[in-house]
């Protein structure tokens, strides 16, 4: 899965517009975790979380991007552990398609994005797919450096074999720093 997205993000890298062109950009912020009340007591379902993105322009109306989230520790009430563990955290790595609408001559960036990803969850051995989609406004204040207030959400499943399928979602309101080339 990993190389499919790599790949689709190369290709996608290829077709970017010269006034556009690649960009990357580092952040952090807040997630909610909701577990579709998998875990009966979790301590705290707030985390601070890091975010790395990479993307390219392929006008000033669309781009693709690669992200890679990390999401801090959720702790579970003691007595109740998965794998021996009482902590799960998780990270993402996604590949996003994003609609831009630039506004007061590119100084401000409006978009929102869609992407397909794999999560892995440390604390229940398990990775899987996940749908990301969010929206921002991002804030351009020189020619290559720009800062942006985004929030993403995050779906996946959970099947457990004993207790069945849990919807699961991640929201992550974040602000980052962002060079483009």
């Amino acid at each position: 899965m990993k190389i499919f997205l790599v790949f689709l993000f190369l290709v996608g890298s290829l077709f970017a517009d010269r006034d556009g062109g690649p960009y990357v950009g580092v952040g952090y912020g807040v997630s909610t975790y909701h577990d579709d009340d998998f875990y009966n007591d979790l301590k705290d379902d707030k985390s601070n979380s890091m975010i790395l993105y990479g993307g390219a322009y392929i006008n000033k109306y669309l781009s693709v991007e690669i992200d890679y989230v990390s999401f801090d520790v959720w702790n579970v009430e003691k007595g109740y552990e998965i794998d021996d563990v009482s902590t799960v955290n998780y990270s993402v790595t996604t590949i996003n398609t994003m609609a831009h609408y630039p506004l007061f001559d590119d100084i401000l960036d409006t978009y929102i994005k869609f992407g397909v990803g794999q999560i892995d969850a440390s604390g229940l051995s398990s990775n899987g797919f996940t749908l990301c989609y969010g929206g921002g406004i991002g804030v351009r204040f020189a020619d290559i450096f720009s800062m942006r207030l985004a929030y993403d959400r995050y779906t996946f499943e959970y099947a457990d074999p004993t207790t069945g399928n849990y919807d699961m979602y991640i929201d992550y309101l974040y602000t980052a720093v962002e060079f483009q080339f």
